[in-house]
């Protein structure tokens, strides 16, 4: 049932946000099959989104938003994901850049920012790729030039999810059209002071509804709107957005791959849906507890990093050298690559137990087909190599590795 709020952030704090994304799930995964099918942006899910103040969820309070813990974000994404992957991937990546604002963001731009977001009125999307370095997000190409009090921005990029419905931009550019490529900064930029050029579109094997076109930018902004933190951009990737966007988007992944698990439980609970499979099967009962496996498994290092990263922020200052560890930074991108792999393993074998019907064909039960080419992308998205090769080289340089049971900073 949609809920109704003329003014999201008068939402009762008494009401679990939790809660909220619960009541409005059902909605969202009654639109997912329609959105998958035209690939066309989820406006009908993100209304509700933004109508129940959900995209404000870790806006602070005194910005009106709900001041939600990140375990809140790990369950209102898990949520979402079972409900719709392409909505809940936009939106979690919309929470990444709002974490990044809150942490960073200079006074004047919380101020005029956050409870915006918190309204419902403002998603944000970010621009980290570029043509020949794809996403990595520790070098940038196009650089900020300075033209007297503003700050004029030039940037192409390839992959922008959901740019073309975003009232909002955090993009990392050059500080300079001086600066080496590894002196990045990032920029926020309302739609409102860009021309913004949708160059090309969105036709995909998964992940279909988040419209995640190539776009064209170019405006100027002011100084405020620099996030300039102590310890560079590099800093402010390894203690926020880094750990946040790896973790949003594992606890999305889980929650689609629990989302199919169930729907194959939900399957064998029904006498006349259930017709044809052999319940008493050890082979089928041998395959399903192989599946649980996975997904419990990837549940559990999921919060156990999330565990770790709750414990650094509440004891150590966001510039802390701590968050940079390559302990840490190694969990941080395991997250990703466990997630990533392991999930869609998992809905991989539920399509081998659902079989032709309830695996691999369309049906009115289950999403499978739908959730394994969603979940194809998650190795992809700042890809998989890329972040082992990071590892490898971190793992040659941790000397303090597996103490206490596990990598520590």
């Amino acid at each position: 049932m949609q809920l109704a709020h003329s003014q999201p952030h008068l939402i009762s704090r008494n009401r679990d946000a939790l809660d909220i994304a619960r009541t409005i799930a059902g909605d969202i995964a009654a639109h997912a099959g329609q959105t998958d099918a035209s690939g066309e942006f989820p406006s009908a899910s993100f209304a509700l989104l933004r109508s129940t103040g959900l995209m404000g969820l870790c806006v602070p309070v005194e910005y009106g938003g709900f001041g939600a813990s990140f375990d809140t974000l790990h369950d209102v994404a898990r949520t979402l994901g079972a409900a719709c992957l392409s909505t809940a991937m936009v939106w979690a990546m919309h929470i990444q850049q709002v974490v990044v604002l809150a942490d960073y963001g200079s006074p004047a731009l919380r101020r005029a920012v956050l409870p915006e977001v918190a309204a419902g009125r403002m998603f944000i999307a970010s621009v980290t790729t570029e043509r020949g370095k794809g996403g990595h997000i520790m070098t940038a190409q196009a650089p900020l030039i300075r033209d007297r009090e503003h700050i004029v921005i030039t940037r192409d990029a390839p992959v922008v999810t959901g740019g073309a419905q975003a009232e909002g931009f955090l993009i990392t550019m050059r500080a300079s059209e001086s600066a080496v490529p590894t002196d990045v900064c990032l920029v926020f930029a309302h739609h409102h002071q860009l021309s913004a050029r949708t160059e090309s579109g969105w036709s995909s094997l998964g992940m279909r509804g988040t419209q995640s076109v190539g776009m064209h930018l170019s405006g100027s902004v002011t100084e405020d709107q620099l996030l300039a933190p102590p310890g560079g951009f590099a800093q402010l990737a390894m203690s926020s957005l880094i750990p946040i966007g790896h973790l949003a988007w594992a606890s999305c992944w889980l929650g689609a791959a629990e989302g199919a698990y169930q729907s194959m439980l939900d399957i064998f609970a029904d006498p006349i849906a259930r017709r044809g499979y052999d319940l008493h099967s050890e082979m089928l009962a041998d395959r399903i507890a192989r599946v649980r496996l996975q997904i419990d498994t990837a549940g559990a290092f999921i919060r156990d990093v999330l565990r770790e990263y709750n414990e650094l922020r509440a004891t150590r200052a966001l510039d802390d050298p701590a968050f940079g560890a390559p302990g840490f930074s190694i969990r941080v991108n395991e997250v990703k690559l466990l997630a990533s792999e392991l999930l869609f393993d998992a809905v991989d074998k539920l399509i081998q137990i659902g079989g032709l019907r309830y695996g691999y064909l369309r049906n009115d039960r289950n999403a499978l087909e739908r959730t394994f080419r969603d979940l194809r992308s998650a190795a992809l998205m700042y890809g998989n190599d890329r972040l082992l090769a990071a590892n490898g080289k971190l793992a040659l340089v941790d000397r303090r590795a597996f103490q206490d049971g596990h990598a520590r900073p």
